[in-house]
């Protein structure tokens, strides 16, 4: 088993940034921010009824961090 896999194979919101090391050197701030914009973007498809895919969902957790305004649901980047 690698340091990425999860612990019980079952689990699979397990680790999904590779460890730190063989990664992009973020700041604290920027880490922090990426695992709060991570982890409100698996409530909200956990919480979806209509089940968000993974880019509404990241989308709608950046709005609800203020990262970027919000936009119509018509409006494609």
């Amino acid at each position: 088993m690698t340091d990425t896999e999860p612990a019980n194979p079952d689990d699979h919101w397990g680790p999904t940034r590779r460890p730190r090391g063989r990664t992009r050197a973020l700041t604290p701030e920027q880490l922090a921010l990426a695992d709060d914009l991570h982890t409100r973007a698996l409530a909200l498809r956990v919480a979806s009824e209509d089940g968000l895919s993974i880019r509404e969902a990241v989308n709608l957790a950046a709005v609800q961090l203020g990262m970027e305004p919000p936009t119509s649901g018509s409006e494609q980047p």
